[in-house]
């Protein structure tokens, strides 16, 4: 439990109204609990979807909200880990070099480019959802709502890559806010990790909400897990391994491939009018 209060004080700017010692061992034992947090962001922005929706009718303001609110709760952490590791790896220098760049608080070109069109297409994908699943909503599901359930449970289900990192690379450098992460991390942890994500995004996906297909949802989950393997393969050749940085990228890509999964099942079930 200790762990896991430590792991939202870490990865999220939420007010935990505890304050326990930080301990780093007790904080890198937690990860295999990220999607957890996930869970906790995932419900905040429905809540936000849910109200935003009755008042905003565009769907790409609201989408825009949608997206800052989850800037807000997590502190810009992993974005800054995105554009860092963009930064480095496309500096084409010597692994030494890389990790040098990545630990540069500055942004670099390549960092700014990764940003922009992340936001662009996070925002984008999202309206995109909204605006085809409208039509479907009404026709197929009443008065729910596909797309906040997509909104609720990309951040679970993006959260199951870091802790894969974590478990089958290691860690770039000699020491890191990362490292304990990485050390204690192992497939168990993976295990338990895709359990919280898939039984907690089928439950409320697939059973209350209703307007997922667990077909669907299973798919887009093992595809987003085989592009994350991979960018963890491609940091240790770049870098030899996952730092802090890429965790962050690699979080923040895989809700990128999510939303871009249930973007492709929306279109496919507007032709087949089925669920997404």
């Amino acid at each position: 439990m200790r762990g896991l209060v430590l792991l939202f004080k870490f990865m999220t700017r939420l007010p935990i109204p505890t304050n326990p010692e930080f301990d780093s061992k007790e904080l890198g034992k937690s990860m295999k609990f990220f999607p957890i947090v996930g869970i906790i962001i995932g419900a905040i922005l429905y809540g936000v979807y849910l109200l935003g929706s009755k008042y905003i009718p565009t769907s790409l303001v609201l989408a825009t909200i949608i997206v800052l609110i989850e800037v807000i709760l997590t502190g810009g952490l992993h974005l800054d880990g995105l554009a860092d590791t963009f930064d480095g790896i496309f500096s084409y220098r010597s692994k030494q070099k890389m990790l040098e760049i990545m630990k540069d608080s500055r942004l670099g070109t390549n960092g700014g480019i990764a940003l922009v069109l992340y936001f662009i297409l996070k925002i984008l994908l999202i309206a995109g959802i909204n605006d085809m699943s409208l039509g479907m909503t009404r026709a197929l599901f009443g008065l729910k709502s596909s797309v906040g359930a997509v909104i609720l449970v990309t951040p679970v289900l993006a959260r199951i890559n870091p802790v894969l990192n974590c478990a089958v690379s290691p860690y770039a450098k000699p020491s890191g806010s990362a490292r304990d992460f990485a050390e204690s991390t192992n497939k168990t942890g993976v295990l338990i990790a895709v359990a919280i994500a898939l039984l907690f995004s089928g439950i409320v996906g697939c059973g209350v909400l209703e307007v997922l297909n667990p077909l669907h949802l299973i798919n887009i989950t093992a595809i987003t897990m085989v592009l994350g393997l991979y960018f963890s393969k491609l940091m240790e050749r770049k870098i030899g391994g996952i730092t802090g940085d890429t965790l962050g990228a690699v979080l923040e890509l895989s809700e990128i491939f999510i939303l871009f999964g249930f973007y492709i099942s929306t279109a496919i079930s507007l032709a087949t009018k089925t669920l997404i």
